[in-house]
């Protein structure tokens, strides 16, 4: 044992000389904070948690919007092997493809009849909603010595306010498998080579459902290159090897995004997505999009104080983290990336006001705010620190938002039709279009399949159908014009 591992077991708190030295040979949660039957009556808790949020959801059967109008539309429609591999608003979603392709089989063959086919994609997603969990409650890290911290990044993840859009649907198990990757960036390497095989898998996958892993890219380079560890070489390589797939075969532009915003648009967004929503919740967020749009609008001087704002909170915040060498400044450096980045270029926008309003793309809310939180706990576990508690209030205030977000999720998410009732009318008439959640949507699975118009074709005029990226397109900026 070299002399950096023998202090790291002594005292598990010399951050520095762990941070130079291999991330196996310094497990700083040798004991973990609760014992299995424990973890696994939390991971139930969690599942309770989110199961609970959209009661609906459950009691009706939701497809929403694209997961049954475009990709399980496209599956009942086309050969299998096309639709597994179809790219959609330019990237390929393999989690909405492969899920929505294996519920048309089974359809189709007899075994889900197609009264019940949500609950297969509701589970799957919530199957894979369980993982950042699954790795907080396995995982090693100096912050997960504590039970108290543990428990509250849970809630931070289960809810935060104004999340709904990403909960119970495949089209956005990719936003859980980039928190994924981001936790397991911020983690210990793990001793055991089935738990090092696990994170992966789950670093390979993450960029086949979506861009947002792939943002983590350069910090996971970064932190290989700092650690000095082949298995942190690993996990760089299987998330760029997942990343280069995308970009190199599927990937391409979409005519909603590509873009950018400027940097005053993209401090404001952040302002009021990752601070003003998470912190002061969602009435108080609506009121700062209002402002921060009109005084851009206006050419009026309050908007760059609020730009301003959240340059100042992030760069102080981000001070404090890299003092040491732990997981907050990993997951601070997600959060700001991933974050930046969405609100920079990926987020979709057909009006100014869309990269502000946090009900609109509400999937653009998960990721930086919930990573901000888990930042904030790892500050509030650090010892020796004197602001401790400064964090560990703000910790409570999240929690707190989240509590009082927690029984009113958006009018879209939270209702919705019958999926049995529309299934019934629609056995007694195959042209019946099944109407899904947002109930303005409807999913073509008649008997009759027809064309999408070649790349290229001007969507604005085009008649395809909604489950065609032309005819998705045109229903969009009908609906958003």
């Amino acid at each position: 044992m070299d002399a950096s591992s023998a202090r790291a077991r002594k005292g598990g708190d010399d951050l520095d000389g762990a941070f130079f030295s291999s991330a196996v040979d310094v497990p700083v949660n040798p004991r973990p904070a609760f014992r299995n039957w424990q973890r696994f009556l939390l991971l139930v808790a969690f599942a309770a948690l989110l199961v609970c949020r959209l009661p609906g959801a459950w009691v009706h059967g939701r497809f929403q919007d694209e997961e049954a109008t475009v990709f399980l539309a496209y599956a009942w429609h086309y050969p299998w092997r096309e639709a597994l591999f179809r790219p959609f608003a330019g990237y390929w979603n393999l989690g909405a493809t492969a899920s929505t392709v294996m519920l048309v089989q089974l359809v189709k063959n007899g075994i889900v009849p197609l009264e019940r086919a949500p609950y297969i994609t509701m589970g799957i997603a919530l199957l894979v909603q369980l993982l950042p969990a699954v790795l907080i409650l396995t995982g090693s890290a100096q912050w997960l010595r504590s039970r108290l911290a543990i428990v509250a990044a849970l809630l931070i993840i289960a809810i935060a306010p104004a999340t709904e859009e990403v909960f119970f649907n495949v089209m956005h198990i990719q936003f859980h498998l980039a928190l994924c990757a981001a936790l397991i960036l911020a983690l210990d390497v793990p001793s055991g080579r089935r738990a090092r095989v696990a994170y992966g898998m789950l670093l390979f996958a993450a960029p086949l459902c979506g861009p947002g892993a792939i943002v983590l890219v350069p910090l996971f380079s970064l932190r290989a290159l700092v650690d000095r560890d082949r298995h942190r070489l690993a996990q760089l390589l299987t998330l760029a090897a997942g990343a280069a797939v995308q970009l190199l075969v599927f990937y391409s532009p979409s005519p909603l995004r590509g873009t950018a915003n400027g940097l005053g648009t993209v401090a404001g967004a952040m302002f009021v997505r990752m601070i003003a929503l998470p912190f002061l919740g969602t009435e108080e967020a609506y009121k700062a999009a209002a402002l921060i749009y009109d005084s851009q609008q206006s050419g009026g001087h309050s908007f760059w104080l609020f730009a301003a704002a959240a340059l100042i909170v992030f760069a102080v915040l981000f001070a404090v983290a890299v003092k040491r060498r732990d997981s907050a400044v990993w997951l601070l450096l997600s959060a700001l990336s991933i974050g930046s980045v969405s609100m920079s270029i990926g987020i979709v926008t057909t009006k100014g006001i869309d990269a502000f309003s946090v009900f609109g793309s509400e999937r653009y809310n998960f990721l930086p705010d919930v990573l901000i939180g888990l930042t904030l706990v790892t500050l509030a576990t650090r010892r020796p620190f004197r602001e401790r508690p400064l964090y560990a209030v703000l910790c409570g205030a999240l929690v707190m938002v989240g509590v009082l977000h927690y029984s009113k999720p958006l009018k879209d998410f939270a209702e919705g039709p019958s999926w049995p009732a529309e299934v019934g009318a629609w056995r007694a008439d195959h042209r019946h279009f099944l109407a899904v959640w947002p109930g303005r949507w409807a999913a073509d699975l008649s008997d009759q399949a027809r064309p999408c118009s070649a790349p290229g074709t001007d969507f604005r005029r085009s008649s395809d159908p909604r489950y065609c990226e032309n005819g998705w397109l045109a229903a969009f900026f009908r609906t958003r014009n």
